[in-house]
């Protein structure tokens, strides 16, 4: 039987620092029906331990439903899909029980987080929590905010903790646990009215945006989470608030048909009209804490054009403040991975891969890990070229190492001695660089095998040896 083994990566430059910048690659949701929103639109994204990505919508149904002969209920639904854009069987979820108790979700949503235990938290404007089973799309468990009203995006920090607030300045910050069980309040009130929570592995930092202030970052700490409160954080109290001090205070002109490129030299527009965006101030509409302990945070409605259409950009900062790079668009072409109005940002499990939700683009656009220390200039191979798969012999994976001299067509296979084909690990068309494709062969017996490359009308395969694996009959 013919399976998809494999894990796939690009690339660019080697290097043996794991964190660095990102590369856009695809836009891998979009609504463009929708144009750009005013008040509606993909408001959160997930991705979960299987690497389906999770959504929500802010104001869009997914369809209306009859209680009763008198009475009709609209649902904003939960979607989830494949990395390849499939949906799951069970998306949309329209309804969640718990306790016997089922709803049906009417209220849009304010963000999702992936719980400790791999599954899906998800924050509506009515002030209830959900925690959703990732698996099969049941509800596990409830909150409702005391407060109600519009919730926060909830952080997670690596002991399961949940930390949730209101959208809203004055209100405090709660912990639960993972089931969804009130624990304390870990922050007496929020500073500004604020979107997104965003928590540090040992829930030491919590990090606040200040969304309708234009204020920054707030960083709050405490040195026994759940035991002391979090307060400001002396060192670095607030950090992203540009205007008063005149950090970003710059214009970029973009003429036409010009490709940007950011100081870390990420393309970040491209554009079919002259532009001059001014980015004076920071008006964060996500915070995040990235896997590389990074702050994320989207920076949304900012600046000003003649056609008075606002951009956006995706600032990544260090843990004290120190802004790093960024990345999205002033103006232009959300299919080249721009941000309108930035509402979630998400990893895989290994953080190779990251999305970004966008509110006003309606759209997920996901970009490749790119190390630090690298320049992001891609470099091309000067031919097509199939190298050893390393470690060899293995057991029971293996890397299998190819380059690209230009972009086409690639299908990468796995057959036996006698010319059976075992796997398909590549059928899909790829840019050129430098490529690495994952196999992993705990379902195959040892043996000699034979991987096959073909790109462009072009062939080449190689021998692996697998050892110390049991055969079929064996195992059976």
């Amino acid at each position: 039987m013919k399976k998809m083994l494999s894990v796939f990566t690009t690339v660019l430059v080697l290097s043996s620092v794991l964190f660095g910048g990102w590369e856009f690659d695809e836009v891998v949701v979009s609504y463009p029906d929708l144009e750009v929103s005013d008040g509606y639109g993909i408001h959160s994204v997930v991705v979960d331990n299987a690497g389906n990505i999770w959504y929500t919508m802010y104001g869009i149904t997914t369809g209306t439903y009859y209680p009763t002969a008198t009475d009709t209920v609209e649902a904003i639904g939960i979607h989830a899909m494949t990395a390849a854009g499939v949906p799951l069987s069970f998306s949309p979820i329209d309804f969640v029980t718990v306790g016997g108790v089922t709803d049906t979700l009417q209220s849009s949503c304010r963000g999702m987080m992936k719980a400790g235990d791999g599954n899906i938290l998800v924050a509506l404007g009515n002030g209830s929590l959900y925690k959703i089973n990732a698996t099969d799309g049941t509800g596990m468990a409830k909150y409702e905010h005391p407060d109600g009203s519009s919730l926060t995006k909830p952080a997670v920090d690596a002991a399961g903790n949940i930390y949730i607030g209101r959208v809203s300045s004055g209100y405090p910050v709660k912990m639960l646990n993972s089931d969804l069980v009130f624990q304390t309040d870990v922050v007496e009130a929020f500073p500004k009215i604020n979107r997104a929570i965003a928590v540090s592995p040992d829930g030491t930092d919590l990090y606040f945006g200040s969304t309708w202030n234009g204020a920054g970052i707030f960083k709050y700490h405490s040195d026994a989470p759940g035991i002391l409160p979090h307060t400001p954080d002396l060192t670095t109290p607030v950090f992203g608030n540009w205007e008063p001090a005149g950090v970003m205070d710059t214009s970029i002109t973009v003429s036409n048909d010009t490709t940007i490129i950011g100081t870390d030299t990420t393309i970040v527009a491209v554009t079919d009209t002259a532009i001059t965006q001014h980015v004076d101030y920071m008006w964060p509409e996500d915070v995040s804490m990235g896997p590389d302990n990074r702050i994320y945070a989207a920076n949304g409605q900012i600046g000003h054009n003649s056609d008075d259409v606002h951009g956006s950009r995706w600032f990544v900062f260090d843990t004290d403040g120190t802004e790093l790079y960024s990345l999205g668009v002033q103006e232009g072409d959300y299919l080249q991975g721009g941000t309108y109005n930035g509402r979630g940002a998400a990893w895989t499990s290994d953080g190779t891969v990251m999305y970004l939700a966008d509110w006003g683009y309606n759209s997920i656009a996901k970009y490749n890990q790119v190390p630090d220390g690298v320049d992001r200039v891609i470099t091309l191979p000067s031919a097509f070229s199939l190298a050893q798969n390393f470690p060899n012999p293995f057991n029971p994976s293996t890397s299998i190492p190819f380059e690209l001299h230009q972009d086409g067509m690639v299908e990468l296979k796995v057959f036996d001695v006698s010319g059976r084909e075992v796997a398909t690990l590549l059928n899909k068309q790829l840019h050129a660089g430098n490529h690495t494709a994952q196999f992993n062969g705990s379902d195959l017996s040892s043996g000699l095998y034979i991987y096959q490359l073909s790109f462009n009308g072009e062939v080449s395969a190689k021998n692996m040896l697998q050892i110390g694996r049991a055969s079929c009959r064996e195992r059976v």
